[in-house]
């Protein structure tokens, strides 16, 4: 199974994107994009590489930073307990209105397709909230 890298976007340059990093040794465990105007939080989590094409994706949205509310993506294989302990103690954990795990996908193929398929209910789970009109989005 190949890993597939992030995306080639300089994230800094997106300023509606967090890089969320371990306390530990400072590695990336998930993103945060925030909209333009407070509204639901929705939590994403799956593999790398499922991770990795469906930030991608969404960052490549033009009216991505119009979205009202914030989703958080979060690599499992960069989870664990100490990340997890660290967050608690660095202030109150963030209320999630939905939560969406991405399923596991082992060929690059299947990773592909699941990464827009991942994307595509990502983006029909935001207009049910509300977070973007929608249109275009089949539900």
């Amino acid at each position: 199974m190949s890993v597939v890298p992030m995306p080639k976007q300089d994230l800094s340059e997106c300023r509606f994107v967090e890089v969320l990093t371990t306390a530990r040794d400072g590695g990336t465990f998930g993103h945060k994009l925030t909209g333009a105007t407070s509204g639901p939080n929705v939590l994403v989590a799956g593999h790398r590489n499922l991770i990795a094409g469906v930030l991608e994706r969404l960052i490549a949205l033009p009216t991505l930073p119009w979205m009202r509310g914030a989703i958080t993506l979060i690599i499992l294989e960069e989870l664990d307990f100490e990340t997890y302990v660290q967050s608690l103690r660095a202030g109150p954990a963030d209320r999630f209105d939905e939560i969406l795990c991405l399923p596991y996908t082992a060929d690059r193929e299947s990773t592909e397709d699941a990464a827009l398929q991942g994307y595509r209910t990502i983006l029909r789970l935001c207009a049910r909230l509300g977070m973007i009109a929608g249109r275009g989005v089949n539900g």
